[in-house]
């Protein structure tokens, strides 16, 4: 057996394995990571129930069990059906809806619980996989690199993560490089069948995230840059398969219209600008892609500046060695988006740059770049060799020159960027390892969850316990989750002080306001005392 044989088999059963890794780690562990806000916000929705409704039926003081709540407003149920979910959603007109209508269907075929729902999300997930695989094809026909594409995809820690969560941002990356295949492939092959599914991509996209928008924006400004021969044609197959793909989005537009008040309301947290130096933040997101030990954003952290490095070195590669219609797709990709989300932040203030989801369409387009850059540093290949022969001498020149700059004709050369691609597969899966251990990584918001899974225990631990609170309802949702079914609870609103029921040896409150601690203390005659930090206080009778 040859070392060419050898190589091949070699590099066949290394992506083999992190293609396993990746399908197991995003099954791995379901059920111990917190339920957090946002996801508690996705079941509310799916139930059909909206906030105001769940405040209005529970927050009276009435003693109602954790079963109860979570049956009526964390899964679907007999009370409510699609329309009221469609309603709910219509009240959050920022979520595209297509997420929560598979969630509810798959929720009443499988079951309701954590794991069930997560499930959904982890499947979607890994169909990004094939997806980026067939994106690659059609953007380097290379079979290597998409392989190598593939298997970036999978043990990624950031689509790990985002691949068992409760919410849309898996949908969405599934969509982007479907649409993105789907443009390439109509464009090669230019026939009324790839359009009409490129059309249905980009509506598949619209009804998964709005920001599917900014890149069909990318699409665009991408055909019309590189059409040639065939430009009125192309241009014109394109702009009128995009025109249906919107035009199918119209009945959620149409909602979002309707409710444009409740999006911007919905959505004005992120014209708050965030302490801290914005680009910090990007490179320890785009940092996150490739390695994530939940590293915070300090500025002597290393790791931020090495994956931009890596990033720009990898799209200066791509520019550098592919045609025009292949770096220019990734450009577009990467700066359509890009764009969108920094420029408001530098010009008007706010933090939307600095939240890692929003930037899913260049996270992608960089991981395609290092892709690239890896299958053709380490492996050898030239994607566009037979179409540099077929330009006669002057394509042998460039192949000959390309392979001198490329470092193959160098073995130390080679050995160094082999020496990157080992440090990327074991970032990546250690960092999927360690993640899969830990209930509350950064995604989970420390700041709403950080405590949830010592207040369970300490609640879960005590006889007949009583929680009360005036949280707001997210929190309260997310720590139920994990709560017994039998622990009882009473909400309120706050001023209101509830009438604590007979019958219960030990009650709690959760992160309950001043308001609240002090009207509960006045009218039992009795002390709270911190059962942890000052999110659990326990009521101790005093006379």
């Amino acid at each position: 057996m040859n070392k060419r044989v050898l190589k091949r088999h070699w590099l066949r059963n290394l992506i083999a394995i992190l293609l396993v890794l990746g399908i197991f780690f995003r099954f791995y562990n379901l059920e111990r990571k917190v339920y957090w806000y946002d996801e508690t916000m996705t079941s509310l929705r799916i139930s059909g129930y909206t906030q105001t409704e769940l405040v209005q039926q529970v927050f009276d003081g009435g003693p109602i069990s954790v079963e109860q709540l979570l049956g009526q407003y964390q899964y679907p149920n007999r009370t409510k059906n699609l329309t009221d979910t469609l309603n709910a959603l219509a009240g959050n007109p920022e979520h595209s809806p297509l997420y929560y209508w598979m969630a509810r269907f798959w929720l009443q075929i499988f079951g309701n619980s954590i794991v069930t729902i997560r499930a959904l999300s982890a499947v979607i997930s890994l169909l990004a996989i094939p997806c980026v695989y067939w994106l690659c094809r059609e953007l380097f026909n290379s079979s290597v690199t998409a392989w190598v594409g593939a298997a970036i995809i999978s043990i990624s820690p950031f689509h790990v993560l985002y691949g068992q969560e409760a919410r849309e941002y898996s949908l969405w990356t599934v969509t982007i490089l479907f649409s993105c295949a789907a443009l390439l492939r109509a464009k090669r092959l230019n026939n009324w069948s790839s359009w009409v599914i490129y059309g249905l991509s980009v509506a598949l996209g619209l009804y998964a995230h709005p920001f599917s928008g900014f890149v069909l924006l990318g699409h665009g400004i991408y055909i019309l840059l590189t059409a040639t021969r065939r430009w009125g044609k192309q241009l014109g197959a394109f702009l009128l398969s995009s025109i249906v793909g919107f035009l199918l989005f119209v009945p959620w537009m149409v909602i979002v219209i309707a409710n444009f008040s409740k999006f911007l309301d919905n959505t004005a947290s992120v014209t708050v600008s965030r302490s801290g130096f914005l680009p910090l933040f990007w490179g320890l997101n785009l940092s996150r892609i490739f390695l994530d030990f939940n590293q915070g954003t300090s500025p002597f952290s290393p790791l931020h500046y090495l994956a931009a490095l890596l990033a720009i070195y990898a799209l200066y590669h791509l520019y550098r060695h592919t045609p025009l219609e292949t770096w220019l797709f990734i450009i577009t990709l990467i700066g359509v988006t890009g764009t969108a989300i920094i420029a408001p932040d530098l010009i008007l203030g706010g933090r939307r740059s600095s939240i890692t989801r929003y930037a899913i369409p260049c996270y992608l387009g960089i991981q395609i770049a290092v892709a690239y850059l890896i299958s053709s540093k380490c492996l050898g290949v030239n994607c566009f060799r037979d179409r540099e022969i077929g330009r006669g001498g002057e394509g042998e020149t460039r192949i000959k020159r390309d392979k001198q700059i490329l470092g193959l004709s160098t073995t130390g050369n080679y050995q160094r960027w082999q020496y990157v691609a080992i440090v990327l597969i074991i970032s990546g899966v250690l960092s999927c390892l360690v993640s899969s251990q830990i209930p509350v990584w950064w995604h989970k918001s420390y700041a709403k969850s950080r405590y949830n899974p010592q207040i369970v225990r300490l609640v879960n631990q005590t006889e007949q316990p009583l929680l009360i609170s005036d949280e707001i309802p997210g929190r309260i949702l997310s720590l139920c989750h994990w709560l017994k079914p039998n622990v009882q609870l009473q909400l309120v609103v706050e001023p209101n002080i509830p009438e604590i029921a007979d019958g219960f040896k030990n009650v709690f409150l959760y992160r309950p306001s001043e308001t609240l601690k002090q009207g509960i203390e006045e009218k039992y005659n009795s002390k709270l005392e911190p059962a942890y930090k000052s999110w659990l206080w326990k009521l101790e009778k005093t006379g």
